[in-house]
Protein backbone atom coordinates (compact mmCIF):
# COMPACT_ATOMS: atom_id res chain seq x y z
CA UNK A 1 0.00 0.00 0.00
CA UNK A 2 3.07 2.33 -0.43
CA UNK A 3 2.99 5.70 0.34
CA UNK A 4 -0.51 5.22 1.92
CA UNK A 5 0.15 2.90 4.70
CA UNK A 6 2.68 5.22 6.13
CA UNK A 7 -0.66 7.83 6.57
CA UNK A 8 -2.56 8.22 9.57
CA UNK A 9 -5.03 10.45 10.77
CA UNK A 10 -3.31 13.60 10.62
CA UNK A 11 -3.44 13.31 6.48
CA UNK A 12 -7.26 13.65 6.48
CA UNK A 13 -6.33 17.26 6.10
CA UNK A 14 -8.07 20.58 6.40
CA UNK A 15 -9.12 21.96 2.42
CA UNK A 16 -10.98 25.01 2.01
CA UNK A 17 -14.17 23.89 -0.39
CA UNK A 18 -15.43 27.48 -1.31
CA UNK A 19 -12.98 29.88 -2.62
CA UNK A 20 -14.82 32.90 -1.27
CA UNK A 21 -14.87 31.79 2.48
CA UNK A 22 -11.38 31.12 1.99
CA UNK A 23 -10.61 34.53 0.65
CA UNK A 24 -12.80 35.96 3.94
CA UNK A 25 -10.28 33.52 6.17
CA UNK A 26 -13.01 31.22 6.96
CA UNK A 27 -11.80 27.42 6.25
CA UNK A 28 -14.38 24.39 6.33
CA UNK A 29 -12.91 21.98 9.06
CA UNK A 30 -13.68 18.11 7.85
CA UNK A 31 -16.50 15.96 9.64
CA UNK A 32 -18.08 18.75 11.48
CA UNK A 33 -21.58 20.14 10.96
CA UNK A 34 -21.96 22.06 8.33
CA UNK A 35 -18.10 21.21 7.63
CA UNK A 36 -17.28 22.79 11.07
CA UNK A 37 -16.60 26.51 9.99
CA UNK A 38 -13.52 27.75 11.48
CA UNK A 39 -11.35 31.16 11.30
CA UNK A 40 -8.00 31.21 9.55
CA UNK A 41 -5.40 32.66 12.24
CA UNK A 42 -4.92 36.54 11.61
CA UNK A 43 -7.99 36.89 9.17
CA UNK A 44 -10.18 40.25 9.68
CA UNK A 45 -13.54 39.64 11.10
CA UNK A 46 -16.36 38.76 8.84
CA UNK A 47 -19.51 41.01 7.91
CA UNK A 48 -22.48 40.29 9.51
CA UNK A 49 -25.02 38.78 7.72
CA UNK A 50 -28.23 40.09 6.54
CA UNK A 51 -30.45 38.31 7.81
CA UNK A 52 -31.29 38.16 12.13
CA UNK A 53 -28.48 34.96 12.33
CA UNK A 54 -31.43 33.26 14.56
CA UNK A 55 -33.86 33.18 12.07
CA UNK A 56 -31.28 32.03 9.97
CA UNK A 57 -29.87 29.49 10.93
CA UNK A 58 -33.64 28.75 12.03
CA UNK A 59 -34.43 28.24 8.37
CA UNK A 60 -36.19 25.47 6.47
CA UNK A 61 -34.81 26.04 2.95
CA UNK A 62 -31.69 27.67 2.27
CA UNK A 63 -30.59 28.65 -1.45
CA UNK A 64 -26.94 27.71 -2.45
CA UNK A 65 -25.89 30.56 -4.50
CA UNK A 66 -22.92 28.86 -5.95
CA UNK A 67 -24.67 26.61 -7.54
CA UNK A 68 -28.27 27.87 -7.69
CA UNK A 69 -30.05 25.21 -6.40
CA UNK A 70 -32.09 25.01 -2.72
CA UNK A 71 -32.27 22.37 0.18
CA UNK A 72 -35.71 22.20 1.79
CA UNK A 73 -37.43 20.40 4.71
CA UNK A 74 -36.05 16.64 5.58
CA UNK A 75 -33.50 17.06 2.76
CA UNK A 76 -32.11 20.71 4.66
CA UNK A 77 -32.18 18.44 8.25
CA UNK A 78 -30.54 15.78 7.00
CA UNK A 79 -27.46 17.53 5.00
CA UNK A 80 -27.22 19.64 8.22
CA UNK A 81 -26.03 16.78 9.90
CA UNK A 82 -22.80 16.02 7.93
CA UNK A 83 -22.28 19.14 6.17
CA UNK A 84 -20.71 20.55 3.27
CA UNK A 85 -17.38 18.44 3.28
CA UNK A 86 -19.44 15.26 3.51
CA UNK A 87 -22.39 16.12 0.27
CA UNK A 88 -20.44 19.33 -1.45
CA UNK A 89 -23.57 21.43 -2.55
CA UNK A 90 -26.72 20.77 -4.54
CA UNK A 91 -26.92 20.77 -8.06
CA UNK A 92 -30.52 19.55 -8.84
CA UNK A 93 -33.85 20.78 -7.53
CA UNK A 94 -35.63 17.72 -6.06
CA UNK A 95 -37.55 15.59 -8.66
CA UNK A 96 -39.46 12.43 -8.54
CA UNK A 97 -37.81 9.44 -10.15
CA UNK A 98 -40.60 6.88 -10.23
CA UNK A 99 -42.38 7.29 -6.69
CA UNK A 100 -38.99 8.41 -4.78
CA UNK A 101 -38.25 12.17 -4.64
CA UNK A 102 -34.40 12.17 -5.69
CA UNK A 103 -31.74 15.23 -5.09
CA UNK A 104 -28.24 15.28 -6.73
CA UNK A 105 -25.69 16.80 -5.10
CA UNK A 106 -22.15 16.79 -5.34
CA UNK A 107 -20.91 13.89 -3.51
CA UNK A 108 -24.40 11.99 -2.71
CA UNK A 109 -28.29 11.55 -3.80
CA UNK A 110 -30.72 12.17 -1.05
CA UNK A 111 -33.84 9.98 -1.81
CA UNK A 112 -37.28 10.38 0.38
CA UNK A 113 -38.21 6.45 1.37
CA UNK A 114 -42.03 6.08 1.59
CA UNK A 115 -41.79 6.04 5.60
CA UNK A 116 -40.28 9.72 5.23
CA UNK A 117 -36.59 8.82 6.52
CA UNK A 118 -33.99 10.07 3.88
CA UNK A 119 -31.57 7.26 2.45
CA UNK A 120 -28.55 7.73 0.19
CA UNK A 121 -28.19 6.63 -2.99
CA UNK A 122 -25.99 3.66 -4.00
CA UNK A 123 -23.68 5.61 -5.89
CA UNK A 124 -20.60 3.59 -5.61
CA UNK A 125 -22.23 0.68 -7.09
CA UNK A 126 -24.45 2.40 -9.91
CA UNK A 127 -20.57 3.79 -10.96
CA UNK A 128 -19.32 0.46 -11.04
CA UNK A 129 -17.32 0.22 -8.40
CA UNK A 130 -17.78 -2.95 -6.80
CA UNK A 131 -15.40 -5.82 -6.90
CA UNK A 132 -15.68 -9.51 -5.11
CA UNK A 133 -13.43 -9.53 -2.01
CA UNK A 134 -10.26 -11.31 -2.57
CA UNK A 135 -9.76 -15.01 -2.11
CA UNK A 136 -6.35 -14.20 0.05
CA UNK A 137 -8.89 -12.84 2.86
CA UNK A 138 -11.48 -15.61 3.34
CA UNK A 139 -11.63 -17.01 6.97
CA UNK A 140 -8.91 -14.18 7.63
CA UNK A 141 -9.24 -13.35 11.71
CA UNK A 142 -9.44 -9.52 11.85
CA UNK A 143 -7.18 -9.46 14.75
CA UNK A 144 -4.25 -10.60 12.94
CA UNK A 145 -4.64 -8.16 10.36
CA UNK A 146 -1.59 -5.24 10.34
CA UNK A 147 -2.16 -2.02 12.48
CA UNK A 148 -4.22 0.72 11.00
CA UNK A 149 -6.31 -2.51 8.84
CA UNK A 150 -10.08 -2.99 9.58
CA UNK A 151 -11.49 -6.12 7.70
CA UNK A 152 -15.61 -5.32 7.06
CA UNK A 153 -17.33 -8.53 7.81
CA UNK A 154 -20.43 -7.56 6.24
CA UNK A 155 -18.73 -6.92 2.43
CA UNK A 156 -15.54 -8.49 3.25
CA UNK A 157 -13.62 -6.08 2.09
CA UNK A 158 -10.75 -4.03 4.55
CA UNK A 159 -10.32 -0.49 5.08
CA UNK A 160 -6.63 0.63 5.80
CA UNK A 161 -4.40 3.67 5.88
CA UNK A 162 -5.54 7.06 6.33
CA UNK A 163 -9.26 6.26 4.93
CA UNK A 164 -9.41 3.78 8.22
CA UNK A 165 -10.03 7.16 10.38
CA UNK A 166 -12.43 8.42 7.81
CA UNK A 167 -14.63 5.55 7.32
CA UNK A 168 -14.88 5.27 11.14
CA UNK A 169 -15.86 8.41 11.51
CA UNK A 170 -18.36 8.65 8.29
CA UNK A 171 -19.39 5.24 7.69
CA UNK A 172 -23.27 5.43 7.73
CA UNK A 173 -22.13 8.51 5.14
CA UNK A 174 -19.97 5.72 2.64
CA UNK A 175 -21.86 2.70 3.08
CA UNK A 176 -19.92 -0.65 3.02
CA UNK A 177 -16.34 -1.06 1.43
CA UNK A 178 -17.31 -2.56 -2.14
CA UNK A 179 -13.87 -2.84 -3.16
CA UNK A 180 -10.62 -2.85 -2.21
CA UNK A 181 -8.42 0.31 -1.93
CA UNK A 182 -6.86 0.85 -6.02
CA UNK A 183 -3.77 3.39 -6.76
CA UNK A 184 -4.47 6.08 -9.22
CA UNK A 185 -1.91 8.44 -10.70
CA UNK A 186 -1.35 10.43 -7.83
CA UNK A 187 -2.72 8.94 -4.87
CA UNK A 188 -5.50 6.40 -4.18
CA UNK A 189 -9.19 5.64 -4.43
CA UNK A 190 -11.88 3.36 -2.63
CA UNK A 191 -15.36 2.30 -3.83
CA UNK A 192 -17.75 2.28 -0.93
CA UNK A 193 -21.83 1.62 -1.43
CA UNK A 194 -22.75 5.50 -1.43
CA UNK A 195 -19.71 7.05 -1.94
CA UNK A 196 -16.03 7.27 -3.25
CA UNK A 197 -12.97 8.16 -1.05
CA UNK A 198 -10.01 9.63 -2.53
CA UNK A 199 -6.63 10.60 -1.44
CA UNK A 200 -3.68 12.40 -2.65
CA UNK A 201 -0.73 14.12 -0.81
CA UNK A 202 -1.95 17.62 -1.71
CA UNK A 203 -4.96 17.35 -0.34
CA UNK A 204 -5.58 13.93 2.05
CA UNK A 205 -8.65 12.31 2.00
CA UNK A 206 -11.99 13.59 0.45
CA UNK A 207 -15.12 12.37 -0.63
CA UNK A 208 -15.42 12.13 -4.74
CA UNK A 209 -17.61 14.20 -7.00
CA UNK A 210 -19.84 10.71 -8.05
CA UNK A 211 -23.28 12.85 -7.27
CA UNK A 212 -21.57 15.59 -9.72
CA UNK A 213 -20.69 12.66 -11.98
CA UNK A 214 -23.28 10.28 -12.03
CA UNK A 215 -25.55 13.21 -12.68
CA UNK A 216 -24.10 14.15 -15.73
CA UNK A 217 -24.64 10.38 -16.94
CA UNK A 218 -28.03 10.48 -16.32
CA UNK A 219 -28.65 13.84 -18.15
CA UNK A 220 -30.08 15.23 -14.66
CA UNK A 221 -31.53 19.03 -15.15
CA UNK A 222 -28.17 20.90 -13.06
CA UNK A 223 -29.67 24.16 -14.55
CA UNK A 224 -29.41 26.64 -11.67
CA UNK A 225 -33.15 27.75 -10.86
CA UNK A 226 -34.52 30.82 -9.07
CA UNK A 227 -34.51 31.05 -5.27
CA UNK A 228 -37.78 30.58 -3.68
CA UNK A 229 -39.49 33.75 -1.63
CA UNK A 230 -38.14 33.28 1.83
CA UNK A 231 -35.81 31.27 1.63
CA UNK A 232 -32.46 31.62 3.59
CA UNK A 233 -29.19 32.30 1.25
CA UNK A 234 -26.22 29.76 1.86
CA UNK A 235 -24.06 33.04 2.18
CA UNK A 236 -25.68 33.99 5.56
CA UNK A 237 -25.83 30.93 7.05
CA UNK A 238 -22.31 30.92 6.63
CA UNK A 239 -22.05 34.24 8.29
CA UNK A 240 -24.69 33.47 11.01
CA UNK A 241 -22.47 30.52 11.76
CA UNK A 242 -19.17 32.58 11.89
CA UNK A 243 -21.08 34.55 14.34
CA UNK A 244 -22.59 32.17 16.13
CA UNK A 245 -19.30 30.32 16.61
CA UNK A 246 -17.68 33.55 17.76
CA UNK A 247 -20.52 33.95 20.27
CA UNK A 248 -19.94 30.44 21.95
CA UNK A 249 -16.17 30.99 22.39
CA UNK A 250 -16.86 34.14 24.20
CA UNK A 251 -19.21 32.62 26.18
CA UNK A 252 -17.48 29.90 26.97
CA UNK A 253 -14.14 31.61 27.71
CA UNK A 254 -15.83 34.44 30.02
CA UNK A 255 -17.92 31.53 31.94
CA UNK A 256 -14.54 29.62 32.35
CA UNK A 257 -11.96 31.89 33.65
CA UNK A 258 -10.29 32.16 30.13
CA UNK A 259 -9.96 28.34 30.28
CA UNK A 260 -10.50 28.01 26.38
CA UNK A 261 -14.02 25.77 27.07
CA UNK A 262 -16.15 25.96 24.06
CA UNK A 263 -19.78 25.02 24.28
CA UNK A 264 -20.83 22.93 21.17
CA UNK A 265 -23.83 24.48 18.91
CA UNK A 266 -26.92 23.43 21.35
CA UNK A 267 -24.98 21.91 24.31
CA UNK A 268 -26.50 21.93 27.53
CA UNK A 269 -23.75 23.24 29.94
CA UNK A 270 -23.59 24.31 33.42
CA UNK A 271 -21.52 27.47 34.73
CA UNK A 272 -21.08 28.53 38.20
CA UNK A 273 -19.07 31.83 39.25
CA UNK A 274 -17.60 32.16 42.76
CA UNK A 275 -17.28 35.29 42.90
CA UNK A 276 -21.05 35.63 42.19
CA UNK A 277 -22.25 32.51 43.95
CA UNK A 278 -24.59 32.37 40.73
CA UNK A 279 -25.23 28.71 39.03
CA UNK A 280 -26.58 29.41 34.97
CA UNK A 281 -28.27 26.64 32.97
CA UNK A 282 -27.02 27.43 29.27
CA UNK A 283 -27.96 25.70 25.75
CA UNK A 284 -25.29 26.62 23.39
CA UNK A 285 -25.37 30.10 24.32
CA UNK A 286 -28.42 31.29 25.53
CA UNK A 287 -28.84 31.40 29.55
CA UNK A 288 -32.10 29.34 30.43
CA UNK A 289 -32.08 29.22 34.17
CA UNK A 290 -29.90 31.13 36.65
CA UNK A 291 -30.22 31.58 40.60
CA UNK A 292 -28.09 32.46 43.62
CA UNK A 293 -26.06 29.40 44.97
CA UNK A 294 -23.83 28.69 48.20
CA UNK A 295 -19.99 27.06 47.13
CA UNK A 296 -17.42 26.67 49.29
CA UNK A 297 -16.35 28.69 52.50
CA UNK A 298 -13.07 28.93 53.13
CA UNK A 299 -12.52 27.56 56.56
CA UNK A 300 -14.52 24.63 55.74
CA UNK A 301 -13.26 24.34 51.60
CA UNK A 302 -13.17 26.23 48.62
CA UNK A 303 -15.19 24.89 45.66
CA UNK A 304 -12.78 23.51 43.31
CA UNK A 305 -12.52 25.46 39.30
CA UNK A 306 -12.22 24.39 36.13
CA UNK A 307 -14.16 22.33 33.77
CA UNK A 308 -15.70 19.04 34.65
CA UNK A 309 -18.61 16.73 33.74
CA UNK A 310 -21.58 14.80 35.71
CA UNK A 311 -20.64 11.41 36.83
CA UNK A 312 -23.07 9.95 39.71
CA UNK A 313 -26.48 11.16 40.01
CA UNK A 314 -28.06 10.40 43.49
CA UNK A 315 -31.79 11.17 44.08
CA UNK A 316 -31.91 11.15 47.76
CA UNK A 317 -28.74 10.35 49.87
CA UNK A 318 -27.15 10.90 53.18
CA UNK A 319 -23.97 12.95 53.32
CA UNK A 320 -21.47 11.78 55.82
CA UNK A 321 -18.36 13.99 56.45
CA UNK A 322 -16.03 11.16 56.83
CA UNK A 323 -15.80 10.74 53.49
CA UNK A 324 -14.35 14.02 52.93
CA UNK A 325 -11.51 12.98 55.75
CA UNK A 326 -13.50 15.14 58.55
CA UNK A 327 -14.27 11.62 61.22
CA UNK A 328 -17.49 11.92 63.90
CA UNK A 329 -15.67 13.88 66.64
CA UNK A 330 -14.27 16.09 64.55
CA UNK A 331 -15.00 20.20 64.87
CA UNK A 332 -16.27 19.74 60.57
CA UNK A 333 -17.68 16.25 61.25
CA UNK A 334 -21.51 16.37 60.16
CA UNK A 335 -23.98 14.31 58.66
CA UNK A 336 -26.96 15.47 56.32
CA UNK A 337 -29.97 12.93 55.89
CA UNK A 338 -31.95 13.94 52.85
CA UNK A 339 -29.73 15.56 50.63
CA UNK A 340 -32.06 15.62 47.03
CA UNK A 341 -30.81 16.06 43.81
CA UNK A 342 -26.99 15.11 44.27
CA UNK A 343 -25.40 15.83 40.76
CA UNK A 344 -21.67 14.80 41.32
CA UNK A 345 -18.77 16.23 38.80
CA UNK A 346 -15.77 16.12 41.29
CA UNK A 347 -14.61 13.54 43.41
CA UNK A 348 -17.09 14.65 46.48
CA UNK A 349 -17.83 17.48 45.05
CA UNK A 350 -21.84 17.77 43.47
CA UNK A 351 -24.44 19.97 42.83
CA UNK A 352 -27.60 19.67 45.51
CA UNK A 353 -29.92 20.57 47.32
CA UNK A 354 -29.41 22.72 50.78
CA UNK A 355 -32.13 21.94 52.99
CA UNK A 356 -30.42 23.53 56.05
CA UNK A 357 -29.71 27.19 55.24
CA UNK A 358 -31.40 30.14 53.27
CA UNK A 359 -28.52 31.89 52.90
CA UNK A 360 -27.97 31.35 49.13
CA UNK A 361 -25.64 34.24 47.62
CA UNK A 362 -23.24 33.45 50.31
CA UNK A 363 -20.54 30.81 50.84
CA UNK A 364 -21.25 28.38 52.98
CA UNK A 365 -20.60 24.61 52.28
CA UNK A 366 -17.57 22.16 52.25
CA UNK A 367 -16.87 22.76 48.24
CA UNK A 368 -20.40 21.57 46.79
CA UNK A 369 -22.71 24.24 45.23
CA UNK A 370 -25.62 23.99 47.27
CA UNK A 371 -28.76 24.64 45.88
CA UNK A 372 -32.78 26.07 46.55
CA UNK A 373 -35.30 23.47 46.14
CA UNK A 374 -36.83 24.28 43.26
CA UNK A 375 -33.85 24.82 41.12
CA UNK A 376 -31.64 21.64 42.80
CA UNK A 377 -34.93 19.84 41.49
CA UNK A 378 -35.24 21.86 37.82
CA UNK A 379 -31.06 21.27 37.08
CA UNK A 380 -32.16 17.40 38.19
CA UNK A 381 -34.36 17.48 35.53
CA UNK A 382 -32.73 18.98 32.71
CA UNK A 383 -29.02 17.75 33.46
CA UNK A 384 -27.68 14.71 32.71
CA UNK A 385 -24.21 12.06 33.07
CA UNK A 386 -21.77 14.00 30.95
CA UNK A 387 -23.40 17.37 31.10
CA UNK A 388 -20.50 20.03 31.25
CA UNK A 389 -20.13 21.97 34.57
CA UNK A 390 -17.65 24.72 34.35
CA UNK A 391 -17.11 26.51 37.90
CA UNK A 392 -14.55 29.96 37.77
Amino acid sequence: MSTQSHCHSSCVRRRPLLTALAAAGISLAPFGPFARLTRTAGASPSTAPSADPASVLAAESVFFEPTGHTISGTFWQFWQRYGLDAFGFPISEPFEDGSVLNQYFQRARFELSPDGAVRLGLLGVEAGGAEHPPASIAGVDPETLPPGSRLIPESGHTVSGAFLPVYERWQPILGLPIAPERPTGNGYVQYFANARLEWTQENGSQLGLLGTELAFQRGVDTEPAPPPDGVALWSDVVQALVAEEAERRARGSAASGGRGFVPAPGEKWIAVSVARQRITAYEGTKPVLTDLVSTGVAFKGLTSTGIFAINRRVTNEIMDSTTIGYPRGHPKYYRLENVLYTQYYNGGEAIHYAWWHNNFGTPMSFGCVNLRFATARWFWDWATFGTRIVIA
